[in-house]
């Protein structure tokens, strides 16, 4: 009977809303929109415009028809190539992704890390940009999705900005949900995805420029075909669309996602909301006596791990008996965390019912929790602080 239905409380993909739903469902009408009529060009010049917002920022927004990765991949074959020397700032699974990005390539790395669970102390990149002058770009995840630590970018790009070096940032898990100022802080290249907090599906990615790294790249002759960033900005600004073939549908989910933002108050209402879901989160575990992987000044407002022995059996065990998906763990906490999601399409309700099943979850699992007591410290915080 209930073979169909599953609550996402993941790290993405999340659930997508029915509005969002419907515009991309426009995109089918017959017939179909042509993504080179003045229909389309119009819809997207629109949602690139409206999609500064969420990067805080004038530069222009690129859309990829591709993953997040892609958008990654792209930040980096775009202004570095093979011996160029990258500093790497890696706290874990996907700080690791980048690395193997930039092995393709060839670049001399230097790697900056922290304990999984932990964020980047700004004065080792410092420290590393003067032991490295030769140094052409530094690259940091926001939040770590593998395990919900955010990183320190603003204080990071400060120091990145006293150099030549770009400040590259991977914001696939943290944009929307975590406050960034592209433009204030002074990043170079901001690259994320669409099927977190903006409540896309998966296919979507953008990445966006600033002048600074513009100049790098029009010195740069890219390797990549589909990446090369400059023959996405001499077509979009020219007004005819993408060089290649766009993601209709997502496009048009995409302006819809941005006109939510704005109808429930705008980007910093967006940031408030999700650290108003995250500290519900968080009280919640804590009632329950489950230790929490990151420490609360490096918490990321969009998921929350927590540390759970068998967590793979554990996530099982609410897939199939609650219907509700949770995330696991990645690389070296791989079955020692899980991560529960609390980004995009997501309000206080969600995370009550998340915790109403996770604690009769713990019970079946053998663990001595008191019934109740997750979701009345989730109650209690949300009285405190009712954003969400």
């Amino acid at each position: 009977m209930f073979s169909e239905k599953m609550d996402l409380r993941l790290p993405g993909p999340v659930q997508v809303p029915k509005e969002i739903q419907r515009a991309m469902l426009q995109s089918f009408d017959s017939p179909m929109m042509d993504y080179r009529n003045p229909q389309f060009q119009e819809v997207l010049q629109q949602t690139i415009k409206k999609a500064k917002m969420i990067f805080q920022t004038e530069n222009l927004v690129i859309p990829l028809t591709s993953s997040g990765a892609s958008a990654l991949e792209a930040a980096i074959v775009n202004t570095v190539g093979k011996d160029d020397t990258i500093i790497l700032c890696v706290i874990g699974y996907f700080g690791e992704y980048l690395q193997r990005i930039t092995n393709h390539i060839g670049c001399n790395v230097v790697r900056i890390e922290a304990e999984w669970g932990e964020v980047i102390d700004p004065e080792d990149v410092r420290k590393a940009l003067k032991e490295h002058p030769e140094t052409k770009a530094v690259f940091a995840t926001h939040c770590e999705t593998s395990t919900s630590a955010l990183n320190p970018i603003k204080e990071i790009a400060a120091i990145v900005k006293e150099t030549e070096a770009l400040f590259l940032v991977d914001a696939v898990s943290s944009i929307v949900g975590a406050p960034l100022y592209m433009d204030d802080w002074g990043i170079d290249i901001v690259a994320t995805g669409g099927q977190k907090a903006l409540m896309q599906p998966p296919g979507l990615a953008l990445i966006t420029v600033s002048d600074k790294a513009w100049k790098v790249i029009d010195q740069y002759d890219c390797p990549s075909f589909y990446f090369d960033l400059s023959a996405y900005r001499k077509s979009l600004e020219a007004g005819v669309g993408t060089p290649y073939t766009p993601n209709i549908a997502l496009v048009c989910g995409l302006l819809e996602a941005c006109n939510m933002i704005e109808r429930g108050g705008g980007i910093e209402q967006e940031f408030k909301r999700h650290a108003a879901l995250r500290d519900m989160t968080r009280a919640g575990v804590r009632a329950l006596g489950v230790e929490l992987l990151v420490a609360d000044e490096a918490a990321s407002p969009t998921l929350t791990a927590v540390k759970l022995e068998d967590a793979d059996e554990f996530r099982k065990l609410m897939r199939e008996t609650f219907h509700i998906a949770l995330g696991g763990g990645l690389g070296k906490v791989k079955n020692k965390i899980v991560r529960l999601g609390h980004m995009g399409y997501t309000d206080a309700a969600d995370i009550l019912k998340m915790f109403a099943a996770i604690e009769l979850g713990l019970r079946q699992s053998g663990h001595d929790v008191e019934l109740g007591a997750g979701v009345a410290a989730a109650q209690k915080q949300w009285l405190e602080n009712p954003n969400c």
